[in-house]
This record gives structure tokens, sequence and C-alpha cells, in this order.
């Protein structure tokens, strides 16, 4: 200080002031020092991106991404498609719960997640499960495993006429139920095979079984001499069932035995017109042989089942 001179004080606007400048200063030099700066991260929370797809967080590449749940929770890929998690610097399908929660849950029915994205898993074939969709209507992964969801991967097609080898039209498994295809009601059994020709027409815990009156006015019963119900089955425990068969009188199948008819002796064969008109007279192991001993074209193990009851190549 000069001798004489009195020192000018530093009002509170100075100081302040300088504060500021400082302040500012420390801030700036904080930003420069950082990867990209305060306002290229502030950036990315301004850009439309942000709002549309969680992409609020600046990646050291400069790139805009999805970094947080929380960013994809408040974004319109959840709200609209159920993509509600950070994934690889982007939002993703990845719970039920986004899903159902989403507008195309609601409007498509895309309540599921798969693949990182909202999906109707009721319409959808999976390649993974290509082996068990046909025969079982096992056809989307859930939960880890192969599984029926929906009348159509039960019936193999969305039309009212089930696929003919689908687990629908052989068994009467129309309904989906706990991942598996099941028969629901009897409206499931009865357009199927196994009511048609095994008068398995009833749908009892999950199957189409049959019962007593149904065995005895079936194919199964004029056809095969099924004329008896066992544990939900047309089966044959009479001899004289088998003999008013029509099988019986073609083939020689009379002799009732293990649920079944077979041919039981030669006089069985005598009286059928396998014998009559292809000189296939003899019993053996099951079925009637010509006198070289040729098993008929019906094999020694006669056929079970109802269809045709000529035999081909023979009469």
């Amino acid at each position: 200080m000069i001798a004489g001179r009195r020192a000018t004080p530093v009002s509170s606007w100075e100081r302040f002031g300088r504060g500021a400048v400082v302040a500012r200063l420390v801030c700036l030099a904080f930003c420069l020092g950082t990867v990209s700066g305060c306002d290229e991260a502030d950036a990315c929370k301004a850009k439309p991106d942000c709002v549309h797809h969680g992409k609020c967080a600046l990646s050291q590449s400069g790139a805009c991404v999805a970094r947080s749940d929380q960013d994809c929770a408040a974004s319109d890929e959840c709200k609209l498609h159920g993509k509600c998690a950070a994934k690889s610097g982007a939002c993703v399908a990845a719970s039920e719960q986004g899903c159902q929660a989403s507008n195309d849950c609601r409007q498509q029915g895309a309540c599921d997640p798969y693949a990182d994205a909202c999906v109707n898993l009721a319409q959808a074939t999976h390649a993974e499960c290509a082996k068990t969709c046909q025969s079982e209507g096992l056809c989307v992964m859930k939960a880890g495993q192969c599984s029926a969801l929906s009348r159509r991967h039960c019936a193999g097609t969305s039309d009212a006429k089930p696929e003919p080898d689908s687990p629908c039209a052989t068994s009467g498994h129309c309904s989906a139920l706990g991942g598996r295809c099941v028969a629901a009601s009897n409206e499931d059994c009865a357009s199927s095979s196994a009511c048609k020709d095994d008068a398995r027409c009833v749908a009892k815990d999950g199957s189409c079984v049959a019962t007593l009156k149904d065995c005895a006015a079936s194919k199964a019963c004029s056809v095969n001499g099924k004329c008896e119900e066992h544990e939900g089955k047309c089966v044959a425990l009479a001899s004289a069932d088998c003999r008013r068969s029509s099988r019986c009188k073609l083939e020689g199948v009379c002799t009732a035995k293990d649920g079944a008819c077979i041919v039981g002796s030669s006089a069985d064969c005598a009286q059928a017109s396998i014998c009559t008109q292809a000189k296939h007279c003899l019993a053996k192991d099951g079925g009637c042989v010509s006198n070289g001993g040729v098993a008929s074209a019906a094999g020694v193990k006669a056929p079970d089942h109802a269809g045709p009851t000529t035999i081909n190549g023979l009469f």
C-alpha cells in the first residue's frame, strides 16, 4: 500500500463475480477432461432417439446408446413394443410383464418375449421344435421347452379342418392346455380317427376314451370284433364277438386273444374267404397259410385295424 492513499475495498459484487468465474472455469476444465464433454453427454438425452428408443447415454465411441433399463422403460419402445430392458446398447423385450403391458400385446396379441422381441407364440412355429410340432403339436419354445399354446399348434392349421397327421385329427387332442395338446371336450374327439375307427369319442382326463355303448355300435366291433370296453379302449374279449366280425369271415381271425381277434385254428381259416377263394386254409402262428406253408397277404400277424377288409392280391 502506498503511504498516504487509502485502499479501495473490494465490493461484495466483485467477490461474487470472481467466484462465479472461477466456478465456470472449474466446470469447463472438468468437462474438457472427460471423454466427450458435458454438452455432448447431455446431447443424447435431448435427441429423439432417447424418447423413442431409450438411447440416452453416450458410449465411448461417441454414439448414443441404451445403457440402463430405466432409460428403456421410459421410452416408446417399451410402451409400444414391450422392449423395456437394455442389452448391448439397445432396448429389447426380456420379460412377459413388459410384453403384456405393451400396445403390441393389446392390439396384435404379441404378448410373449422371444429372441429380444414380443411375439404371438400362439401363431408361431420354431425350427428347434420341428420334430415335435407335427406329431405332438409342441411347436414353440417357452420356458426352455417345446410347447403347444393354441389350437393352431394342435391342429396344424388355423382352418376348421385339422391337418391329417396332427394330434387333433388322429387322437382328438385339439386343445392346448398346460403346454400340451389334450382332448378338452367331446367335440375335440368327435372328428378324430380315434373316434371314427376306435370308438374313442368321450373326453376324459385329456384323452379320448371309449364307452361300452360306443364300442358295441362301432366299426371296431363290426369289423374287428372289438365290442367290449377295457381301460377306455375297445377290445375283443369274446370269440363270439370275433366270429360276428367281417374280418373273421374274410381272414379267419375268429378267436379272441389278448384283446384282439386272431386265427386260432384251421377251422377259423376253413370258413373264411381266404380259404375258399385263395386256398389259405391252414392256421399257423395266428394267420392262415396255404398247404405249402405260404402265409396270407395279411401276414402271420393279421392286421389289427379298422379299414378295408379285402386282402390285397388274394381276392
